[in-house]
């Protein structure tokens, strides 16, 4: 799979103000289905990571969104 890296700056640019479909799959076992709730609370997330943000759980997600989204 395709390891993408981007700043947190750069997936709120791509990720944020724009519609989506009601049911955004993620994975075989992950299904998003309040876009805007996912979103902020990964965001939210994020923010308050302390170490590397490539480790963080919520950063992966919302990388795994943007790939599904794109």
């Amino acid at each position: 799979m395709l390891h993408l890296t981007m700043t947190i700056d750069e997936l709120k640019a791509a990720l944020l103000g724009k519609e989506y479909p009601d049911r955004v799959e993620l994975g075989p076992h992950a299904v998003v289905i309040d876009v805007e709730r996912f979103l902020l609370t990964q965001f939210i997330e994020c923010e308050q990571w302390k170490k590397d943000i490539d480790k963080c759980p919520a950063y992966e997600r919302l990388v795994q969104f943007y790939k599904a989204t794109r």
